[in-house]
């Protein structure tokens, strides 16, 4: 078999090989989602610095690694300049902008009045340079975004040395997360921001508009995502303190990820999704905000923080959206019931209620986890389906699928574009390098019978690569893994009427259990051996 150099992943599906086609879209996905990261990449120079960004806020810029790390090089000029630029009391920067750009946090007057965007000690600027850096105080999230993303970066490059001298500096944010009086709740053991739109950064005044500082009379308040995102970040540090030989610390940060998870499930799970805000500083707003289903919902889905049937239920509530007779991408709204008018926004507008790609990418992860991928291959289809025949993925789309845009295309393409990767081919690294891997290819749930998965992190060339096919005549499935792994365990999703699968590698039988998650029901190869060739009969 000949292969091919980078990353792609190929279907054997394909009824017209023109790019107007659009009905069955997988063959077109991962290319789509790769040029609309490509759209929002550019190189900024910082001085005597080239900083690559895409986008140039840090928050985008690690959700859309997810996708850019199977085609990039450069993962690390962005967030090295924030990692060495960290405040000295443990915060990150989070922007990078010209000057002339408010976000670069410059002062500036307008109608004689002098504006800044942040608090002062969260903007940063050197002397000649035409780039600043921002700190958005309202934000609480940035600290937990930067242990994602120096994970995400390790196990692309596999550069022990670079994560062994930047562990301090997350450490070190993360404490500051839950320790500053500015951004802990002790009451509640949870982390707090100023009442905003699930993680978005304006509140509902005018004074927002311009000022994302935090001020005494702004209404307070605990928003899930937060503290979601800070639980998984914990157990990633345990994680890497564990990768070098640091019991001590990865048992301290998984007891503080107990208990904050123990917070969380208390105070903001409602029984069947997280609520948007806890206030801590009481504000009608015209909608019951423990029953108002946000964004970050999607993402708790794969934070590791919910069990199976918590999972389930989540991806419930999102179903429910959508409704007989609404729109194709209903189930994917950014907030419901969205508030009747937040910062000038009527309902549906924006973050207050529109549909959001980015959403559809982490709820079909999830429901690929879950049992449920018939659900998570439909969302693929369907926003595939959508971006074929616009030509684009927008960040934000109206009720009636219109493009309201809004923010970045890349961060949409790079979460459809994990969920191709990790949900529908089923491709985890469970260290770096993909030196330990779990496939768990779910192309059967897309009535596939032919797919090929390369997957490869350019910055270091390490990468994934099998052949998986479905004969339904002969009843059997077919799995050619070419790629090299130290640890490679094997999850084959099986047809529902498959009663007793054997599995042969060169006609001997090996050792295999069955999975079940819900309804779905997984064959197990552990320790799958590097470049080998397996068929599974079903009968």
């Amino acid at each position: 078999m000949n292969t091919l150099p980078g990353s792609f992943i190929a279907v054997g599906n394909i009824p017209d090989a023109t790019t107007a086609y659009h009905d069955e879209p997988l063959s077109l996905l991962f290319g789509m989602c790769n040029g609309a990261m490509q759209f929002n990449n550019r190189v900024f120079l910082y001085g005597d610095r080239l900083i690559r960004v895409n986008l140039n806020w840090i928050r985008d810029y690690i959700l859309t690694m997810k996708g850019f790390r199977y085609t990039e090089k450069d993962l690390t000029s962005f967030p090295d300049l924030l990692l060495e630029k960290q405040h000295k009391k443990g915060f990150f920067y989070e922007i990078i902008a010209p000057v002339t750009d408010m976000h670069s946090g410059r002062p500036w007057r307008e109608n004689g009045v002098l504006h800044q965007i942040s608090s002062p000690e969260c903007c940063y600027y050197e002397p000649g340079l035409k780039f600043g850096l921002c700190r958005l105080e309202l934000e609480a999230d940035i600290e937990y975004l930067m242990v994602e993303g120096a994970f995400m970066i390790w196990q692309a490059t596999g550069d022990d040395d670079w994560l062994r001298r930047n562990l301090p500096r997350l450490e070190k944010g993360v404490h500051y997360i839950m320790s500053d009086p500015l951004r802990w709740d002790r009451s509640h053991g949870l982390a707090k921001r100023p009442r905003t739109l699930d993680t978005w950064d304006f509140l509902d005044s005018k004074r927002s508009q311009t000022d994302r500082a935090i001020h005494p009379d702004d209404p307070m308040g605990i928003f899930h995502g937060d503290n979601t995102g800070l639980y998984n970040a914990k157990l990633l540090m345990a994680k890497m303190y564990r990768f070098f030989g640091d019991e001590s610390s990865a048992i301290r940060h998984e007891e503080e990820a107990a208990a904050l998870r123990e917070r969380i499930m208390k105070f903001l799970w409602n029984g069947d999704f997280f609520r948007h805000f806890l206030p801590l500083d009481p504000v009608d707003y015209g909608v019951d905000e423990e029953r108002q289903m946000s964004l970050s919902n999607a993402y708790a889905l794969n934070r590791n923080i919910l069990d199976l049937n918590q999972k389930r239920r989540v991806i419930a509530a999102y179903r429910a959206m959508r409704k007989p007779g609404g729109g194709d991408l209903d189930d994917f709204c950014n907030l419901e019931p969205p508030y009747p008018m937040f910062h000038g926004m009527k309902a549906g507008f924006y973050v207050n209620g529109a549909l959001a790609p980015f959403v559809a990418g982490e709820l079909a992860l999830g429901a690929f986890e879950s049992g449920e991928e018939a659900y998570g291959v439909d969302i693929l289809k369907r926003m595939g389906r959508k971006i074929s025949r616009d030509g684009k993925v927008a960040f934000l789309y109206d009720r009636n699928g219109n493009d309201i845009g809004g923010g970045p295309r890349c961060w949409c393409g790079a979460e459809l574009m994990h969920a191709e990767c990790a949900g529908l081919a089923g491709v985890v690294d469970n260290g770096k390098l993909f030196e330990n891997v779990t496939l768990s290819p779910r192309f059967l749930a897309a009535g596939e019978t032919r797919a090929h998965v390369r997957l490869e992190y350019a910055a270091s060339g390490a990468a994934v690569e099998y052949d998986w096919s479905f004969d339904p005549e002969k009843k059997r499935i077919g799995f050619h893994l070419l790629s090299r792994h130290n640890f490679c365990t094997v999850r084959m999703l099986l047809p529902e009427e498959s009663s007793s699968p054997v599995c042969r590698i060169e006609t001997k039988e090996i050792p295999t259990k069955i999975e079940t998650v819900s309804r779905s029901r997984y064959l197990v190869v552990e320790n799958f051996p590097s470049g080998s060739e397996c068929v599974i009969d079903l009968e």
